[in-house]
């Protein structure tokens, strides 16, 4: 089957020379050579990991290996190594001489030196250390596993894990039962681990900025951030330092519903004019919409937000991103839901976009939306694993009257949906995409494949939207939903909506949706998705990326590479 991967030999951007960073100058650990193209992608599990995310000065540092050939008979040089992200600098270790030892000359995983690699089939490890030793100096570091082509030019495959090393200890964010008020202009730095246990709102007026690389560990019922109508929060990470905000737990024991999310209110407009959201205390302080539609509550980028969806005090839940009357002038990309227990992402109401949106492992739905919300999205995955999960999108304009203006109207392109039956032919979920209560949408260039449900379930007066032509899904590959084949994966109460659906049901054949880590969700060579004309041109709105002409999210680059977390929690639990 190997030949069906030639055409992804050039998808991975990568540095000419793998063991120098960029810009930096080859030393006597580095090799020069010139790399060619990646490998073809393997079907081998790589995962590494340390059982912290943040370390202060001195701690000791564990690292962890999951290693799967998967069948892959392929020959392959393995390398492990540290390197310090600012810098570039690297240290290699060989577990499998023993070792603990660091090298600043180049070792592969045998601990054998240039001139000596040993290639071999992927040897299977399962939660096994593979180091331990003092946190290295201040700043910002990651372990890094390859695997390599015999001769070392090309990288089938990479996985991290990323930690952050401060000389300070945590800095507390409120107490058991006391809201943090930031009135002014405030930067959390990664120089600093902030630690949640309850409510911190940003006030009208004042702008919270996040550093790349910054950890924030919370915890607790009411352990939520709340960027108040008037306020901005300016996270922007990177993809080599995204900013991380997850459970203050162990990793592999973090669960979901470990702490609040993150809970942003704008002036953008909504079916419900001025309202509250859920999940704050007291319910009547957090505001939001209004009339500005293109109001900016600021940006994110590179940020993951973990193990959210706490029921709090005020009897609901929050979901890991909210997005309140949220406006067009607020930028959000390259943002990641993993393992919510309540919703992933969803919007209330307002006229923001999203690109490169992820959300997996949500116990509830991965993408929510209702009151009104008219914005876009491009490029969004959404998994769900085998034993939890809701529908993957489930959308809504209001329940209290379906033709309250404005309607919810979202523009979405390029979409990959993956239900857990892509982890266990037996797992139950529900829809793919549930549409009702009189929500409109417009979509295109979009996989749903392996819900337990129906791939689309138009519901309410929504199918009348489909009738005049006010909805429309094209371009949409349907496969492996609810037992079903062809139209009979789309329900619409009798209503004819599959009439108005311009879809296929064919396997997408994607390389590996498995709920795993580094997941990699491209089409292979042959797919329907990359059949030249599949997919729709999106439109010229300065907005989506018009060159995205395949059906699903990953045309060419898998986005999700290194800033991303994936795979159940307790695959990573030290042994």
């Amino acid at each position: 089957m190997r030949h069906r991967w030639i055409l992804l030999l050039a998808l991975a951007a990568l540095s000419a020379n793998p063991f120098i960073a960029p810009g930096q100058e080859a030393g006597t650990g580095s090799m020069e050579m010139d790399e060619a193209p990646p490998l073809a992608p393997t079907w081998a599990t790589t995962a590494i990991w340390t059982n912290k995310l943040g370390y202060t000065n001195g701690e000791q540092v564990g690292v962890y290996m999951t290693t799967n050939p998967m069948g892959d008979p392929t020959k392959y040089t393995e390398f492990i190594y540290m390197e310090n992200i600012k810098t570039g600098e690297r240290k290699y270790i060989a577990p499998e001489a023993n070792s603990g030892q660091m090298h600043t000359e180049v070792v592969d995983s045998s601990g054998m030196a240039a001139g000596a690699f040993e290639a071999a089939t992927v040897r299977r490890r399962n939660r096994e250390r593979v180091w331990f030793g003092s946190a290295p100096t201040l700043g910002l570091w990651q372990f890094v596993a390859e695997l390599r082509s015999e001769d070392t030019t090309q990288v089938a495959k990479r996985a991290y894990a990323k930690f952050v090393v401060t000389q300070n200890t945590p800095v507390s964010i409120g107490s058991a039962d006391t809201d943090t008020e930031i009135s002014t202009d405030t930067t959390w730095t990664r120089r600093k681990i902030y630690r949640i246990r309850h409510q911190v709102f940003v006030n009208s007026g004042a702008t919270l900025t996040i550093e790349p690389g910054t950890l924030i560990l919370a915890s607790g019922q009411n352990a939520v951030i709340v960027v108040e109508k008037g306020a901005k929060i300016r996270a922007e990470g990177r993809l080599d330092a995204p900013i991380v905000m997850t459970c203050d737990m162990a990793v592999g024991t973090r669960t979901p519903g470990c702490w609040g999310g993150l809970i942003v209110l704008g002036n953008a407009p909504t079916t419900r004019g001025t309202d509250f959201a859920d999940g704050v205390v007291p319910a009547t302080r957090p505001t939001y919409g209004g009339d500005d539609g293109e109001d900016s509550s600021g940006v994110l980028r590179y940020v993951r937000v973990e193990f959210a969806g706490a029921a709090s005090e005020s009897g609901t839940t929050t979901n890991a991103f909210g997005f309140h009357g949220v406006g067009s002038g607020t930028v959000i990309e390259h943002i990641q839901a993993h393992a919510s227990n309540d919703d992933g992402i969803e919007f209330f109401g307002g006229t923001a976009s999203c690109r490169f949106c992820v959300s997996s492992g949500a116990k509830d739905d991965s993408l929510d939306w209702s009151f009104g919300w008219q914005g876009l999205a491009q490029f969004v995955f959404l998994q769900q694993n085998s034993a939890e999960g809701d529908n993957g999108i489930e959308a809504d304009n209001d329940s209290s009257g379906f033709d309250r203006l404005p309607r919810s109207h979202p523009t979405l392109y390029n979409l990959t949906m993956v239900g857990g039956r892509a982890q266990d032919s037996a797992a139950t979920s529900e829809d793919g995409m549930r549409i009702q209560s009189g929500t409109a949408i417009t979509s295109r260039n979009v996989i749903v494949s392996h819900f337990g449900g129906d791939a689309l379930d138009v519901r309410d007066n929504s199918p009348s939207l489909f009738a005049d032509g006010t909805s429309g899904i094209q371009n949409a590959l349907l496969h492996a939903n609810g037992g079903q084949t062809g139209n009979a994966q789309i329900e619409s109460g009798g209503n004819g909506v599959e009439t108005h659906v311009k879809s296929i049901d064919r396997d997408p054949n994607l390389v590996n949706v498995r709920y795993e880590a580094n997941p990699d969700p491209r089409p292979m060579l042959g797919s329907a998705a990359l059949k030249i004309g599949a997919g729709a041109v999106p439109p010229s709105t300065g907005k989506l990326n018009t060159s995205a002409q395949c059906i699903g999210a990953f045309c060419e680059n898998n986005c999700l590479e290194e800033w991303t977390f994936f795979g159940a929690e307790s695959d990573y639990a030290s042994p």
